[in-house]
């Protein structure tokens, strides 16, 4: 794996871009292995288990007759007539958990990536965590470099928001959904990229897209709902940006974001026409808030991480839903030492967008947001998402896991405008990006 890094790394032209390849190699590296030993020795297991359960009982499918492998190719999720099914039914799991785990496509789709690596590195959990983490640091590099096309004076926050969030790090290099989800992001952004901006590398890309989105669509389509619709109005902006005449663009902006926004809006009902998508059409989202809200005192009695989130109407369903994802849990809502670093993020997030709206007003940003393409992507991915995955959960551990796509993103957008509208960086977050502190 290391080879693998230092040969992409040699291929990089541009040296300031190259270091930050080992760099996040040597820090995911130490994430799979803090991730390996957390799991197993203070979360006791959980869903990454049952991934490796049902990748031990694909291979024990594949030792009793190899021509199993085309049917775990084929195969969308487990049901009773499948000939995998039995051997998801015997693992001295209570009620058959591994096989009704698998009955669901986006879950059943891990152990099916994970099978190959199984194979090849003799059924070790964290060489697949390895693995894993490979194709997550290579969409995330993909994004960073995607992003300093733009703002190459921008390359050490750029690091730190996209590389090196501690959060992110560590739930995208376990054997999880998130840890695909979040690599095929910065794979088919930046495929999208390449063929759309730069017009380069057109095969490849179309892959990586195609790819990336497809998985996306298998596993958890409402990142690839809300992806889709940051991208649409991504190149709906750019292109306004054409325009000369100032006073025509300010008109097309207006217009190009009701058009992109109506076509995010009809894309989204199409691609949740289906009977198993309905659950992410605006009107169910909504739905599944309220069913949470009525079922949070239920949750709260047994649990002390759960937080509350009114959906008594959409604006405040949306704005608790944004708080609850970037900015808590507050530091008094900590109940246990895994909060600890969500907290201290969230904390971050909540200082520097505070002091960013204090000394510069709320205007002057938003009109920053919409004055550039990239940061209004952002923007866009990052909030929709929030409010999705906000009003969904209502545990602030689940949450911390559910949120990490969108946090890059949000911090990216952050420091951006920090650096757009000459706002001094706090001296915390000099220290941490490396700059001079007086």
């Amino acid at each position: 794996m290391y080879a693998l890094i230092r040969n992409r790394a040699a291929g990089c032209k541009d040296e300031s871009i190259r270091k930050y390849y080992f760099k996040a190699f040597y820090f995911r590296v130490a994430c799979v292995l803090g991730y390996a030993i957390i799991t197993e020795f203070y979360f006791g297991g959980g869903d990454t288990n049952l991934y490796f359960q049902g990748v031990k009982d694909l291979k024990s499918a594949l030792t009793d007759d190899f021509s199993n492998f085309s049917t775990i190719l084929t195969s969308s999720k487990l049901d009773y007539s499948n000939p995998l099914a039995p051997y998801f039914l015997y693992d001295n799991y209570e009620f058959d958990v591994t096989y009704n785990y698998m009955a669901v496509q986006g879950n059943f789709f891990v152990p099916r990536l994970g099978i190959i690596p199984s194979l090849v590195f003799m059924n070790s959990y964290v060489c697949i965590c390895l693995c894993f983490m490979m194709f997550a640091l290579g969409g995330s590099l993909r994004l960073f470099k995607t992003f300093c096309y733009y703002y190459p004076w921008a390359k050490r926050e750029l690091a730190l928001a996209i590389l090196f969030l501690p959060s992110v790090g560590f739930w995208s290099s376990g054997f999880l959904k998130d840890t695909i989800c979040f690599g095929c992001v910065g794979f088919m952004i930046y495929g999208v990229f390449n063929i759309v901006i730069r017009k380069r590398k057109i095969a490849s890309s179309i892959f990586w897209a195609v790819f990336s989105g497809y998985l996306l669509f298998s596993i958890k389509t409402y990142i690839f709902l809300v992806l889709l619709l940051a991208i649409t109005i991504w190149f709906f902006a750019e292109t306004n940006r054409l325009i000369k005449d100032r006073t025509l663009r300010q008109i097309f902006a207006f217009l190009t974001f009701s058009v992109a926004a109506g076509a995010g809006y009809f894309m989204l009902q199409y691609f949740t026409s289906g009977e198993t998508m309905k659950q992410y059409q605006l009107d169910n989202i909504i739905s599944s808030a309220e069913f949470q809200r009525k079922n949070y005192g239920l949750l709260a009695d047994q649990q002390t991480s759960y937080y509350q989130v009114n959906s008594s109407n959409p604006v405040s369903l949306a704005l608790n839903s944004i708080v609850a994802t970037f900015f808590r849990p507050f530091p008094w809502e900590i109940r246990s030492a895994a909060a600890v670093l969500s907290a201290m993020e969230a904390l971050a997030f909540l200082i520097l967008t505070a002091n960013l709206f204090f000394k510069k007003g709320i205007a002057k940003p938003f009109r920053l947001i919409f004055k550039d393409p990239r940061i209004l992507f952002c923007f866009v991915f990052a909030v929709v998402f929030a409010v999705g995955v906000g009003a969904a959960t209502a545990n602030f551990g689940t949450l911390s896991r559910y949120k990490i796509p969108s946090m890059p993103f949000y911090m990216v957008m952050l420091l951006l405008l920090y650096k757009s509208t000459a706002l001094e960086y706090p001296k915390w977050l000099k220290r941490i990006l490396g700059y001079k502190t007086a």
